[in-house]
């Protein structure tokens, strides 16, 4: 088991990245918090900026591509919420051609539930009104908030049996999003993957989770608390590993050290 605590998501990323490179890049049970997962900093930018040239040398997605399956920020930042519940209609189709497996379907379960009676629900938003709804009372209930892609707006669970149970590799690592209060009201989120690349996703999860939980205070009016990331199987993987990439084990070693040259000041960064 690994645990770490960091400020940036780029701190919390490199920490893990060297555990698991030093582990011969497996891990169980890998646990990261990430203190103020909105905050950039000279060097939490540099260290992303640098793995996203890493991504594309390799034709893998970019962080901010990676992020968009989790929360459609673009549309959020366009037309708000309303934007991201209409997210199954107005986006992913223009998607859903183009994809070679299941990767990129968070957001579409997260603002779309398909009921048995043929009614739709959107869990994100039942969960945003729940958060609302108890905030405006005296003493809100502060573990009530696990969003939930059945017919309960308390469980956000990201696997499906019916979609997801004959998948090995390459579908929905994501499994579950825990939101609670913190005892300021703050909000706190916690996810748990079943599987995590920490090479080409891990960053690109960190930072759409963090623009999830960031958008959902700003709905209900409370500020963004820690940020927690569960991988009950981490892998720093190359093409020895998952023949799906381009890189080598050397290539990642190299990133690896930039990073660390870049976290430790030896690499000029700019503001």
């Amino acid at each position: 088991m690994f645990v770490e605590s960091k400020t940036t998501r780029a701190e919390a990323w490199l920490a893990t990245a060297l555990a698991l490179e030093n582990a011969h890049a497996r891990l169980y049970n890998v646990v990261l918090e990430v203190e103020q997962p909105g905050l950039v900093t000279s060097v939490s930018r540099a260290i992303e900026k640098e793995l996203d040239t890493f991504l594309r040398k390799f034709h893998a997605q970019p962080n901010h591509t990676v992020a968009e399956t989790i929360f459609p920020a673009t549309e959020y930042r366009q037309g708000g919420m309303e934007a991201v519940y209409n997210y199954p209609e107005s986006v992913y189709p223009h998607i859903r051609n183009v994809q070679q497996n299941r990767w990129g379907t968070y957001a579409l379960r997260l603002t779309e539930r398909k009921c048995s009676d043929g009614t739709k629900l959107a869990p994100l938003e039942l969960a945003i009104n729940k958060l609302k709804k108890q905030l405006s009372t005296r003493s809100p209930k502060r573990a009530v908030y696990e969003l939930d892609l059945g017919l309960e707006p308390l469980e956000l669970k990201l696997y499906s049996i019916e979609n997801d149970h004959n998948n090995n590799r390459g579908g929905q690592c994501l499994s579950h999003i825990s939101l609670k209060l913190g005892p300021n009201r703050e909000l706190y989120l916690t996810a748990l993957y079943r599987y995590q690349f920490y090479t080409q996703k891990a960053i690109g999860n960190l930072l759409g989770l963090a623009r999830l939980q960031a958008a959902i205070a700003r709905e209900v009016g409370i500020q963004v608390g820690p940020l927690v990331c569960h991988a009950t199987m981490a892998m720093l993987e190359d093409r020895q590993l998952d023949s799906s990439v381009q890189w080598r084990r050397r290539d990642i070693v190299q990133l690896l050290e930039r990073c660390k040259q870049i976290r430790d000041g030896h690499v000029e960064v700019t503001t």
